[in-house]
């Protein structure tokens, strides 16, 4: 599997689990304030598993992207500027 495609499953991984944490503290923070100690369980029950096994997934692959090759280019958009040498001021005589 490609570096690239790991590294952007990995990035989508993330989102989705931060995502999922959002809804379950909003959703927790709702029930607390409403005075619902069942809200508050209902949704640990339901967004908790997806979202923790989400949080999971993604820890395997930043696991296998530490131990991706170092030298693995990133890939390069094609509106790179190129480097150039600077120039030096002339020098009075």
């Amino acid at each position: 599997m490609p570096t690239h495609l790991i590294k952007i499953l990995f990035r989508l991984g993330v989102l989705g689990f931060l995502l999922g944490g959002l809804c379950i503290v909003t959703g927790q923070t709702l029930g607390v304030v409403l005075g619902d100690a069942s809200w508050v369980s209902d949704v640990a029950a339901t967004a908790g598993p997806p979202t923790f096994i989400t949080a999971a997934i993604t820890g395997l692959l930043a696991y296998v992207l530490s131990y991706a090759r170092p030298g693995d280019p990133e890939p390069v958009a094609e509106s790179t500027p190129v480097a150039r040498p600077a120039e030096t001021a002339a020098q009075p005589e």
